[in-house]
């Protein structure tokens, strides 16, 4: 439960200024979401965050409310930060998820890992070819990793298997693919962004 000093005194009649007050209402609706409907619930906050984004977007710089305990910092990130308990894949790694079969070494062959879907890269736009824009892979505990020849998407049942490793007549070099018990993709957004704090942590990044 958050808890917002939005203004130092004045009883209801100071909140209800506050409530009033375009600056002093982006803190309270970003400070405490669920009683207020989330950021953008259109009876409560929606005029304010909409009023906000036209300011970021036109270089008009965050509203301050006097006596908020609330900062913001300019961030430049497609991403918003990983959920507790991931971390965020290096740019143009290849994951998968998935568990390590029974009796299988922790790197070892594909056949060694039950996969959930399809290795992809983190951050990296197959269509185009730049490994900027993408989804980014939040990854979990990694349980082992295989190396493949070839393309890393390429479903199982279609790659042959030698010397232990993953082949498909490919000369190059092997790609190694990290397995981790869970991923959580994000999808890119505007790289304009500002992270919000609350008495120095960490609360909500907005994109703009």
């Amino acid at each position: 439960m958050l808890v917002m000093s939005v203004l130092a005194a004045g009883g209801h009649a100071g909140m209800a200024r506050a409530d009033d007050d375009y600056r002093c209402r982006i803190v309270i609706c970003l400070g405490n979401p669920s009683s207020n409907g989330g950021p953008w619930a259109p009876s409560t906050c929606g005029p304010a965050m909409d009023h906000l984004m036209d300011d970021l977007r036109h270089g008009r710089g965050w509203p301050q409310c006097k006596d908020s305990d609330m900062t913001v910092r300019q961030n430049n990130t497609p991403y918003d930060p990983c959920p507790a308990g991931t971390t965020a894949a290096a740019a143009g790694a290849w994951v998968a998820e998935g568990q390590r079969k029974v009796g299988a070494r922790p790197y070892s062959g594909m056949g060694g890992f039950a996969l959930v879907g399809t290795p992809k890269p983190s951050v990296a736009d197959l269509n185009s070819g730049y490994a900027y824009y993408g989804p980014q892979a939040c990854v979990g505990s990694q349980v082992g990793a295989y190396q493949v020849y070839g393309d890393p998407s390429v479903d199982a049942s279609a790659v042959s298997w030698r010397n232990g490793r993953d082949g498909g007549g490919y000369d190059g070099d092997p790609v190694t693919v990290a397995v981790y018990d869970h991923i959580v993709w994000q999808q890119p957004q505007s790289s304009n962004a500002v992270d919000v704090y609350e008495a120095g942590q960490f609360q909500t990044r907005i994109h703009y």
